[in-house]
């Protein structure tokens, strides 16, 4: 049998050349499917991502993105859009050189505008709108503390004209406290929360693309990942259409209750004071009350002291007394009574105070202080008194408002902006289902919360903005024009509808004038000064001597830095023509004339000349109120009364019949007579007085408040509130009409003004209390 032959074995070269071409095919073959694949997902995705996939880590800001990316995104069912990051890193374009009126946006992916191309963001469309330089630097993830970051890096390098805040409800009321390097890191290109992104990845050669770029590769994950087999990132800024923040954040619903809360504290705050405030009314009332009784027992007190007889209770009487008053003494078959007139009640005031003195120096002298001890308590009273009527007068401030979320950080962003000459502009951006409860319909939620309420939280925003000088903007109602269709399907992002009606908003909010805030005067008086002492109060003021003034009928009392000038009819044919202040007056100033006398109140400032010109029917007399230096070299009050020439007194015949009007509740409610005089204090009076007349020598005020004080206490048993009120007591001021203010110890209304807010023609405004009121 013949033997086969073998045929020789290929040489070794040759079997390492056929491995190769078979490995090579099959990398090819390999290749060329893959190439396939990834063609072919990338044609269903149309060469899509539904995120953000050039994400570069930034140790400050967390992260960037990488200059020059572009992308694809779609998140379905939504369009898809094309994302251009320039050479700077940011949306878009690349920026011209810095100067002219630029704008800078920042904020997160919905300024970013992601969801829709680089020229329907809000900020190309702004840019369009108004002619602007617009600069997009909006970045996803980002949140307020890389807002003020990125401003701050731009504002230094730019020195732009504007920076414009957007402030999105779905995150940055829970990251204003917590920097996005704390909340994101980056996963081979994609950006993913902290708490899930891995602590260590494998290197290989093609890694960031088979991860980041690769359409075939993102499907298998996806597909793995749906059936818990691995983790993909997934990107923060989608998904859920409320971001409740981690358990360490918070959630909406906590903000919610603490604006609620801090509104509702507020408000009882502001009720808890004007219950205080009605307290000190009562307060003030019974300590009247008691001061009355404490001056009663000051009066027993001397009475008892009395060893001379002269001072008795009809003196006393007559020295607590007001000009008109009737003033009896009772001796069961006999009686006397006396009409009470200026002169009388200085006399009887002297013969107090001797008593008083001599009284003093007795018991200095016995070692005793009761008496002393009685006026320390009635002057301790007396400022007590002044006290609750300066707080009562100072009223009850509107409920304060309380600061938003944002407020310390409006403050710090205004603060950079100031310092770089930029004007700072904040917008609100709402959540889609803020602006729309049918967007919940979207996300598959049936049972939806109702967000009515956390809109509150927008326009506490918004109000503290304007409370500190800024321009502010709440697009919602923009937003909500633009509905149906302004935010993506599945998702809270704008769609260009969107963009758009943003754009216009906030174009409108930027040409519009910035409104300057006018700064009203603040409540209360200057330091030194008080409100007119009261009807009351002038009872017991001390006069002061101007000349000439007795051999006019007129009294002059100062009560703190008050003067007043009361000129009664002496007699039936007396007549009177008008008061006239030519120098010193203020706008608390009260000059009167009624058809039984004469009065002028007014503040009085040492060293500041008075001039009054005081008319009678037969006779003119210039009150002249001046302060020469004394022997101390100190200013000292020097007061007269110098004839003048016989002149026809100014007249308005309505301000008259107004007058004449509240002299009718005068005598109503003071009860004010005029009778035979008689001219001394002593024991030779008729045995009562007769032919008296009912009169309003004593009736003084601001004419000029008497129609808002009659519509303020209309009845007539209103009468003594309708006194005070003209008399510009501030316990009984009218109430202002809506944007004015009382000033100057004035019941008066004023319009308030500022450089900004000028007055009407004619007027000027005037200092006062940090502000000023036109006059």
């Amino acid at each position: 049998m013949a033997t086969r032959v073998q045929p020789p074995s290929p040489p070794p070269r040759r079997r390492w050349l056929r491995a190769l071409s078979i490995t090579g095919q099959l990398l090819v073959g390999l290749g060329l499917g893959a190439a396939l694949t990834e063609v072919a997902f990338s044609a269903r995705n149309g060469g899509a991502f539904p995120h953000v996939n050039f994400y570069v880590a930034d140790p400050e800001l967390g992260v960037r993105l990488e200059p020059g990316a572009t992308m694809e995104f779609r998140l379905k069912p939504n369009p898809s859009s094309t994302i251009h990051v320039n050479s700077r890193g940011y949306r878009g374009d690349d920026w011209p050189a810095p100067g002219g009126d630029e704008v800078i946006v920042v904020g997160d992916s919905q300024v970013f505008g992601l969801g829709v191309d680089d020229d329907r963001t809000f900020s190309a469309q702004l840019a369009q709108l108004s002619g602007r330089s617009i600069i997009n630097a909006g970045v996803p993830t980002y949140g307020p503390m890389e807002y003020l970051a990125v401003a701050r890096e731009l504002l230094a390098e730019r020195q732009a004209k504007t920076v414009v805040v957007v402030l999105n409800f779905v995150n940055d009321p829970f990251e204003i406290d917590r920097p996005n390097r704390e909340r994101h890191a980056v996963w081979d290109g994609w950006a993913v929360r902290s708490e899930t992104a891995p602590t260590h990845v494998t290197q290989f050669p093609g890694r960031r693309w088979l991860f980041s770029r690769s359409h075939a590769f993102y499907t298998l994950r996806r597909w793995l990942h749906e059936r818990g087999t691995v983790d993909i990132p997934e990107d923060s800024e989608l998904g859920r259409p409320v971001d409740a923040g981690t358990p360490s954040e918070g959630g909406l619903a906590d903000l919610v209750l603490a604006s609620q809360t801090a509104r509702a504290a507020a408000a009882s705050e502001h009720q808890t004071a004007v219950a205080a405030l009605a307290t000190s009314r009562t307060n003030l009332d019974a300590l009247g009350q008691k001061l009355t009784e404490q001056r009663e027992t000051i009066d027993r007190k001397l009475l008892v002291g009395n060893v001379d007889d002269k001072l008795g209770t009809f003196e006393l009487a007559v020295a607590r007394g007001r000009p008109g008053d009737i003033v009896r003494e009772d001796y069961g078959e006999s009686s006397r009574s006396i009409q009470v007139t200026a002169a009388l009640i200085r006399q009887a005031a002297k013969l107090r105070n001797d008593h008083l003195s001599a009284q003093l120096k007795k018991e200095e002298k016995a070692g005793k202080t009761e008496l002393k001890d009685l006026l320390k308590a009635e002057a301790d009273l007396v400022a007590e008194q002044q006290r609750l009527r300066q707080e009562i007068a100072a009223g009850v401030p509107p409920p304060s408002r309380p600061p938003s979320r944002f407020h310390d950080y409006l403050q710090q962003f205004k603060a950079l902006c100031d310092e770089y000459g930029a004007e700072l502009v904040v917008v609100a951006l709402p959540i889609d289902v803020q602006v729309d409860p049918g967007e919940w319909a979207k996300y598959d939620v049936g049972d939806a919360p109702d967000m009515q309420d956390s809109l509150i939280l927008l326009t506490d925003l918004v109000e503290d903005a304007r409370a500190l000088g800024l321009r502010a903007l709440d697009v919602t109602p923009a937003l909500r024009e633009a509905q149906p269709g302004a935010f993506l399907d599945h998702d809270i992002h704008m769609t260009a509808k969107g963009h758009a009606a943003f754009a216009v908003a906030l174009h409108e909010a930027l040409k519009t004038p910035l409104p300057v805030p006018l700064r009203a005067p603040d409540p209360g008086l200057p330091a030194g000064r008080s409100f007119t002492p009261t009807a009351g109060e002038w009872v017991n003021a001390p006069e002061v001597k101007v000349t000439g003034s007795t051999a006019l009928g007129c009294s002059t009392q100062i009560e703190r830095e008050w003067l007043r000038v009361q000129c009664r009819r002496r007699t039936a044919a007396d007549k009177f023509g008008a008061v006239v202040v030519s120098e010193g007056a203020t706008p608390a100033t009260m000059a009167m004339r009624t058809a039984d006398g004469l009065s002028l109140v007014t503040p009085l400032t040492v060293g500041q000349p008075l001039t009054a010109r005081f008319y009678w029917k037969k006779e003119v007399h210039d009150l002249q109120i001046r302060w020469p230096a004394g022997d101390d070299g100190k200013p000292k009050f020097v007061g007269e009364f110098v004839k003048a020439e016989l002149t026809i007194p100014p007249g308005d015949a309505a301000v008259e019949a107004a007058i004449a009007g509240l002299c009718a509740c005068h005598k109503l409610s003071r009860k004010e007579q005029l009778c035979p005089q008689n001219t001394k204090l002593g024991n030779d009076y008729e045995e009562d007085v007769y032919d008296c007349l009912e009169v309003c020598s004593d009736l003084w005020g601001d004419p000029e408040l008497i129609a808002a004080c009659t519509r303020a206490y209309p009845e007539d048993k209103d009468c003594a509130a309708r006194l005070a009120c003209t008399q510009n007591d501030p316990l009984f001021a009218p109430s202002c009409p809506e944007g004015q203010v009382h000033a100057f110890a004035s019941n008066r209304c004023w319009a308030p003004c500022d450089e900004a807010h000028p007055c009407s023609a004619g007027q000027s405004c005037m200092p006062w209390q940090g502000g000023g009121v036109c006059q």
